[in-house]
């Protein structure tokens, strides 16, 4: 009677070993498993090796945690009827369960929760062994695992998806890995590569550009003030680019005194670019090209507008002023009566991730403006409002029919 009582006290602290061991595991993030894995203990670089091999790793715990609480409960009901006949066996299996519920399944996992590395460590060798003991065991449950996965279509998949990726980031931030800023900046990287150039480029009323029939004399002092090194140049319409002329060019041809012939004659050939041309290729041929401006046009040929790298640069970094530059040309601007002042051609990305919103929508490429005249479906008049979950848009100032500034008040949910 006292071994039947020794084994199970032993079997239910076994029970408890293997909740532990596989709460500890399953809780390890992916930096913690990284951090174990550049550590020199070898006991650190065996919890990173089982950590990630984590269908071996659970497998192996589930069949052992079975087998001892099969193994105690068998012990239980031998006990009960060697004592007082089956009327007792009920009451020893409840007790029972009690008893592995508490000591067994949550006391030990509520601890691994708050000690995941450090039990971690003390059950990795045990779990090492037992993944060597019980490995017949385990391969044939995990082929008829893969078998019944396989016949509900279920993929495994390899890489980590975006959102996933967003989630380690954020995890890195809560560890104090990495700061605020740097986890911004991670997380517009990760978005850089499925960003249109639409979404950050200068819409084609906004562009300034030059005539091609106007002489060297009369573009230069145009092109100094308004301020840009490259100005695109039209022929006929200002939808029709036909090339970039830098201001360093205007500048040598001025000196050499060639002042009166055409501007045509020293622009650029320009770069032609779909609207849909994603950020990171935008920035690869704008390496290749040598050349730091783009005509972006639209899906029928027309002039969209215009994209720099200083645009795309922008979208990683913020808003980058020169000495002519001011701060009135901060695209979102804090007031004294905590709301925001939005300039309308702002994408809404920049919006959300600037402010930390909680913007239920995929495709964030669009402007403010866009943005709004969707949700209106006609265009607004200064003052009207627009509510959304995350906040209230007043619009300030338009141009003729195209808005210029918005108002913002964040919802106070957004801001708690």
């Amino acid at each position: 009677m006292v071994l039947h009582i020794v084994v199970i006290v032993i079997l239910i602290l076994l029970s408890a070993f293997f909740s532990s061991a596989e709460t500890a595991f399953t809780s390890l993030t992916f930096i913690q498993i990284r951090t174990l894995q550049s550590e020199r203990r070898r006991v650190s670089r065996l919890v990173a090796s089982l950590a990630k091999t984590s269908d071996l790793l659970l497998t192996t715990i589930l069949i052992g945690n079975n087998i001892v609480n099969i193994a105690a409960s068998a012990l239980t009901t031998t006990l009960a009827l060697s004592l007082g006949g089956s009327h007792i066996v009920g009451i020893a299996t409840g007790i029972l369960t009690l008893v592995i519920l508490i000591f067994g399944e949550i006391t030990p996992k509520q601890l691994a929760i708050n000690y995941n590395v450090e039990v971690a460590k003390l059950s990795a060798y045990p779990i090492k062994g037992l993944t060597y003991l019980l490995y017949p065991i385990v391969a044939v449950v995990r082929t008829f695992s893969s078998l019944i996965i396989r016949l509900f279509g279920q993929k495994e998949s390899s890489s980590l998806s975006l959102e996933s990726l967003m989630h380690v980031v954020d995890a890195a931030e809560d560890e104090g890995v990495v700061d605020e800023w740097e986890t911004a900046l991670v997380q517009k990287v990760l978005h850089f590569s499925e960003a249109p150039v639409k979404s950050v480029m200068t819409h084609r009323t906004e562009v300034f550009s030059l005539d091609g029939e106007l002489s060297l004399q009369e573009a230069f002092p145009l092109m100094v003030a308004s301020g840009y090194a490259r100005v695109p140049v039209y022929q006929g319409t200002k939808e029709h680019i036909v090339g970039v002329l830098l201001l360093r060019d205007a500048l040598a041809a001025e000196v050499e005194g060639r002042g009166t012939e055409k501007i045509l004659d020293f622009c650029h050939p320009p770069i032609y670019v779909p609207e849909t041309r994603k950020l990171d290729a935008m920035m690869v041929q704008f390496q290749q090209e040598k050349l730091q401006l783009a005509v972006v046009l639209d899906e029928y040929g027309g002039l969209s507008g215009i994209v720099t790298l200083e645009d795309i640069v922008e979208q990683l970094f913020g808003e980058i002023y020169d000495e002519h530059e001011t701060g009135e040309l901060l695209r979102i601007k804090g007031e004294a009566d905590g709301t925001f002042l939005i300039k309308a051609d702002t994408t809404m990305q920049q919006i959300k991730d600037d402010l930390d919103l909680h913007v239920e929508r995929e495709d964030l490429s669009c402007t403010l403006a866009a943005f709004l005249i969707e949700e209106l479906g006609s265009i607004p008049l200064p003052g009207e409002k627009v509510e959304f979950p995350f906040g209230q848009f007043t619009i300030v100032s338009m141009k003729g029919r195209r808005i210029e500034s918005v108002r913002m008040k964040v919802n106070q949910k957004e801001l708690d």
